[in-house]
């Protein structure tokens, strides 16, 4: 599969890598119609490749080009959560506030846990627009920009893939469990720690503990008083990060075949770029 992989790409994006070759030539080495096949068949088994790969256990969370953080006023609560780490004044804060410190972590992986159990989703829909690609299509591809390929796909399966991938997030946000919380229920509690600050914040106990907090560290006195509720839908932010990171996914590896010679690992393969380097 993975030698297969690269031959079919390697047959899409020659034409990019080697930018001497004009379309006739390639017309004369490939055949329109092979041409055009083999771009059908690259898109369709780089995409199933990259959704595989996205689908697998830390598919999304232990690469570092698509992994999924938090949504930003999330991510200002635990700048603030780990700010207040740093002192006494705010350990003092944070142990009255009751939050628990692998909360972060968990969160995260929650949310990439959702993402990964939705990738696989994404490949009929991919085949489906890919099975629809015209001549005319595949020669704007060949013949474009150099993620005329990715950009091809977003265009045509973009919507689809929302709707695909939604409903699944959705439900896996209450299904995939870690840290002993279930997606939802951590969602909730990082959303809650806005509400125990502000309840904090206006309690005589919390004025005096910020009262002490702004004296031994300003810095951190000022985030949480800037801090601002927790308002995002869940299941769109990780819906729109999954799609993000599947076309990134895709594009990588569109650039790896471009650009790495020692894909080449076939007697095809060498062949068709043999040919090409000599354009």
């Amino acid at each position: 599969m993975k030698k297969t992989f690269k031959y079919i790409f390697a047959l899409l994006f020659s034409t990019i890598t080697f930018t001497s070759c004009d379309e006739d030539t390639i017309n004369q080495l490939l055949g329109e119609g092979d041409t055009v096949e083999a771009l059908k068949q690259a898109l369709s088994i780089g995409a199933e490749a990259a959704s595989n790969e996205l689908g697998k256990e830390d598919g999304y969370l232990n690469d570092s080009i698509v992994r999924i953080a938090m949504p930003s006023e999330a991510d200002a609560v635990f700048d603030v959560v780990n700010a207040l780490q740093k002192n006494e004044a705010g350990r003092t804060i944070l142990k009255a506030l009751d939050i628990d410190e692998k909360l972060e972590s968990t969160m995260t992986t929650l949310i990439n846990r959702a993402a990964e159990d939705a990738a696989p989703k994404s490949i009929s829909i991919f085949k489906s627009a890919i099975t629809g690609m015209s001549i005319a299509d595949g020669k704007n591809i060949l013949f474009g920009a150099n993620n005329a390929a990715t950009t091809y796909l977003h265009d045509n399966t973009y919507s689809g893939l929302v709707n695909a991938f939604n409903p699944t997030i959705t439900e896996s946000l209450g299904n995939v469990r870690f840290g002993g919380y279930d997606a939802n229920q951590a969602w909730e509690a990082v959303s809650n720690i806005y509400n125990k600050i502000t309840d904090y914040k206006a309690s005589s106990t919390g004025k005096l503990a910020l009262a002490a907090l702004k004296v031994a560290d300003k810095t951190t006195y000022n985030k949480i008083d800037a801090i601002q509720a927790v308002n995002t839908n869940l299941a769109d932010y990780v819906t729109g990060k999954a799609l993000d990171g599947l076309f990134s996914k895709v594009a990588v590896k569109e650039l790896d075949i471009r650009t790495n010679a020692a894909a080449r690992t076939t007697d095809l393969l060498k062949k068709v770029f043999g040919q090409l380097d000599e354009q």
